[in-house]
């Protein structure tokens, strides 16, 4: 019988596979995953020291990576004959979304924009939720769910004790739009409530890893993985006034990249395994720098195609540019969420 080492020796040029307790390998996770989180400073430095509004900070990073991370999405979903059969009541449901974003737009604008804001912010926290029940499944050991708790706790509540005191205060704006927030919320003791539980978390968190370090199961990837986004979320909700929005975009920009990357990997692993039915995306997830610069392009022309688009909704309906900026994007964004919302449950997708 070949030993492990000569199996993955006669592995063909191209193949992927983990290596230990990483989803790809060592350069590639701290790369793509969690060293990628300087990429948060990016908005703040084109708004501070470039001296660029706002606006065209966040056109800037749409551009780049925020909107071509929302239409490869599709590549997994919509285009993916298995997944729509599998998920057909979510697939057209998802399709009614820009229906309700357009009704939004036009009776309660300010309304639309605060849904938007919660549910882009659990978004992008599912996403590191997902990818530590990953890296869950290669910790040494069985993951006791005890731990797996904690871990979601300390991650799922990092972003909401400084951004809570940031709503009570009506501090907290997207765009010229005062996010919603109930009055009978907008209390000190709401705040203790936060912070007391994510501090709990994090002691709790703490003292697991410490017992898991003497044990000898620790997951290293995971634990760097949780450390730096409580440090990043501290970081962005730290600023407050004009800055808080553009330092939310630099958390969404780590997030955007992270996605980008995931589902490059997670696509070229499920075209090794057999598992794409599509022959263009079979195509598209082969090896080589030329089809992953295909995969980044075509999503910056389908991004590109959405500014015409947001262009022709601003002459036509007589919205403004920030309405009609909205219309299109949370169209296609919040389908985006639901889909992701069923992905970020495919965890063999990425071992």
């Amino acid at each position: 019988m070949d030993t492990p080492e000569a199996a993955l020796g006669r592995k063909e040029p191209g193949t992927l596979w983990a290596q230990g307790p990483w989803l790809h390998s060592k350069r590639w996770d701290l790369l793509y995953i969690t060293g990628s989180g300087i990429l948060v400073v990016l908005p703040l430095m084109l708004y501070e020291m470039v001296g660029t509004s706002a606006t065209f900070v966040n056109l800037f990073i749409a551009g780049v990576v925020g909107g071509p991370h929302m239409y490869a999405t599709f590549f997994r979903t919509l285009l993916d004959a298995s997944f729509r059969q599998r998920h057909r009541l979510l697939v057209s449901g998802s399709l009614g979304i820009p229906v309700l974003v357009v009704a939004g737009a036009i009776w309660h604008f300010q309304l639309l924009i605060t849904l938007f804001f919660f549910w882009a912010s659990m978004h992008v926290l599912h996403q590191i939720a997902y990818i530590l029940e990953c890296y869950n499944r290669k910790q040494y050991g069985a993951c006791q769910p005890w731990s797996r708790c904690i871990d979601y706790a300390v991650v799922l509540s990092c972003l909401y004790p400084l951004a809570s005191y940031r709503f009570i205060h009506d501090e907290f704006y997207i765009g010229n739009t005062l996010l919603l927030y109930p009055e009978i919320l907008k209390t000190p003791l709401l705040f203790y409530m936060t912070a007391g539980f994510f501090v709990l978390a994090l002691l709790l968190f703490v003292g697991k890893t410490l017992l898991e370090i003497a044990r000898g199961t620790v997951h290293y990837p995971k634990i760097v993985l949780v450390l730096t986004t409580i440090g990043l979320a501290g970081l962005v909700t730290s600023y407050s006034g004009d800055k808080l929005e553009i330092a939310f975009q630099g958390f969404n920009t780590w997030h955007s990249f992270q996605y980008l990357a995931l589902t490059w990997y997670s696509n070229r692993l499920r075209q090794q395994r057999g598992a794409i039915d599509s022959q263009f995306m079979r195509w598209l997830s082969s090896p080589g720098v030329s089809r992953l610069g295909c995969f980044y392009g075509i999503n910056v022309a389908l991004t590109l195609g959405a500014l015409l688009l947001i262009g022709v909704v601003c002459g036509l309906s007589g919205l403004t540019f920030e309405h009609s900026y909205y219309v299109v994007v949370l169209s296609f964004l919040l389908v985006h969420y639901c889909h992701d919302h069923v992905l970020f449950t495919q965890f063999g997708d990425l071992g």
